[in-house]
């Protein structure tokens, strides 16, 4: 009996114990508590670019939105409101209600499919339009839009009203662009809401499992974060210890590292690796990201290779990376060694200014055992903690000095140059610290029109008041030269017959074109002409007297 219960009772223990290592490694979740350094990301950080750059960033795991599901989240300086409809699909909406100012995300439901409903009075917006509705029909609901007069000094109107009508109709929020691919959800920005330039990558790697991800608060500009992957020169000083035990000097990683554009005209010679078994995995990881030539001026990849180094003598080749930054926020990092196939995807989101929430998921092959997987997450998010504690406590320099004549900082000064370009091709937001101003942009695209036509209107007023005085100027011009004209030939006026008078007309008219051409003509050879006919006509009286 004692051998019985012995056979049942060491099998269960055994199956406990699984069970309880399954659900803590399956997926293993590293994630930093909230607590945002009010102080810090307030104080002087330099002179930075602008802090939200345009484009897509991932919203949440597919996992953690269920259907019904309502969440809310502070995100580039605003607040959205997202969640799962009925219909499986995820919506991101303006998180606050027109009507009485309720955060639809704190307490609001899915209703009618595709819409969420304001907890406070029952208003019902349809995710994909923005509309407030009334039924599922999705008919608008008509409401009367009242603003105050002056709030600040809260003065009222000439009819004595402290909030006035501006209009009646139907009235909408602000929604997002939204799409789900591996798992992740993503959503795009954009300052001035203009559509995708660029889709987010969907990763074929069917063959890698989940396995677990970090979470860390981090105080820096966003570029910062992805501009880690081509500096070379930090991984010596800042990745090189393997753990907190063992001293470098018995064993430590050396790393070897290009980055490049993925639009630079020789990126396949450059960054062709000198394994064979690493170039054929590279060039499936190249298939696929850079297939549309297009996508190639918003990527940056670097390739990464990882020595342990024994006595600071004796180094072997564990892992081989290559990353491809996409876009602002985010990286996919793949590695490769002689025992396992990996995945890193970096996320970051910007939460306000200086204020970030960077992500690293991992995936594995599934032969590896989950232990192995947390452990590789954990020694990950060891080197993330070391840079973390540097960004949190740097500034931005605009003037920065490289030495250009090692081989590390040309690969950083290349990388900003190309990241800035590519930013500016996709406008930035300069601070999103309030939700999208629609009107405020209309107003001063209005005001960039009408001092456009200003500016046109004032030029035709100077080319007629030059043209008028330029006409004045003419005429007085020729009021002189008629003056003169007349003085030199006064004698010969009175007694000139028709012919020399036509000829003496024609002749004046001639100089008065010439001195528009700022020529004044001779008039003795006309003068001289004139005497001749003159004396040939005195000749032919005479003869026929």
């Amino acid at each position: 009996m004692e051998w019985v219960r012995l056979e049942i009772i060491v099998p269960a223990i055994l199956i406990i114990l699984y069970y309880l290592y399954y659900r803590k490694f399956r997926f293993y979740l590293i994630a930093e508590k909230a607590q945002p350094n009010v102080l810090r990301h307030k104080l002087a950080r330099g002179t930075p670019p602008p802090s939200y750059p345009n484009g897509w960033y991932r919203l949440c795991r597919s996992a953690e939105l269920k259907i019904g599901q309502v969440e809310e989240i502070k995100f580039a300086g605003r607040h959205i409101a997202y969640y799962r409809g009925t219909d499986k699909v995820v919506y991101a909406v303006a998180a606050y209600c027109p009507h009485m100012g309720a955060n639809l995300g704190i307490g609001g439901q899915v209703k009618f499919k595709s819409c969420i409903e304001c907890p406070f009075h029952g208003w019902a917006f349809d995710g994909k339009s923005g509309l407030c509705v009334n039924s599922e029909k999705l008919d608008p609901k008509i409401v009367s839009t009242y603003c105050y007069n002056n709030i600040e000094k809260m003065d009222p109107n000439k009819k004595g009203e402290y909030l006035q009508k501006i209009e009646e109709g139907e009235i909408k929020i602000k929604t997002y662009l939204v799409k789900e691919l591996r798992g992740i959800v993503y959503i795009w920005l954009h300052c001035l809401e203009a559509k995708p330039w660029y889709e987010p990558v969907s990763e074929q790697s069917d063959h890698l499992q989940l396995r677990g991800e970090s979470v860390n608060f981090v105080n820096c500009h966003i570029q910062e974060i992805p501009e880690n992957g081509a500096d070379a020169r930090h991984f010596d000083y800042i990745h090189s210890s393997v753990n907190d035990y063992i001293p470098t000097w018995i064993v430590s990683f050396k790393w070897t590292m290009k980055s490049l554009p993925a639009n630079d005209p020789d990126f396949f010679k450059k960054m062709e690796h000198s394994k064979e078994k690493v170039r054929k995995y590279q060039k499936n990881l190249f298939d696929q990201y850079l297939s549309n030539k297009e996508l190639r001026q918003y990527m940056n990849v670097l390739c990464l290779d990882a020595y342990l180094v024994f006595f600071n003598k004796w180094k072997f080749n564990v892992i081989w990376a290559t990353g491809f930054q996409m876009g602002p926020a985010t990286v996919a990092l793949y590695v490769l060694s002689d025992v396992f196939e990996a995945l890193y995807k970096q996320a970051i989101q910007p939460v306000e200014r200086f204020n970030l929430k960077v992500f690293h998921t991992l995936y594995t092959t599934s032969s590896l055992p989950y232990w192995a997987s947390a452990y590789i997450l954990g020694g990950e998010l060891r080197q993330v903690i070391a840079d973390v504690s540097l960004w949190n406590n740097k500034i931005f320099t605009e003037k920065v000095a490289y030495n250009l004549k090692g081989d590390a900082d040309p690969l950083l000064l290349k990388w900003r140059q190309w990241d800035p370009e590519n930013l500016k091709k996709v406008q930035m937001l300069q601070n999103g610290e309030y939700e999208f101003n629609k009107l405020k942009m209309l107003q001063q695209e209005q005001l960039f029109i009408v001092l456009i036509v200003l500016v046109i209107i004032a030029i035709i007023i100077a080319h007629l008041i030059t043209k008028c005085q330029g006409r004045e100027k003419e005429q007085q011009v020729k009021d002189r030269l008629r003056k003169k004209f007349i003085k030199n030939n006064i004698e010969t006026l009175n007694d000139m017959n028709e012919e020399e008078a036509l000829l003496l007309q024609e002749t004046f008219k001639n100089t008065l074109e010439n001195s528009k051409q700022g020529k004044i003509a001779k008039y003795d050879a006309r003068m001289q002409k004139i005497q001749e006919i003159r004396q040939k006509t005195v000749k032919f009286i005479l003869t026929h007297e």
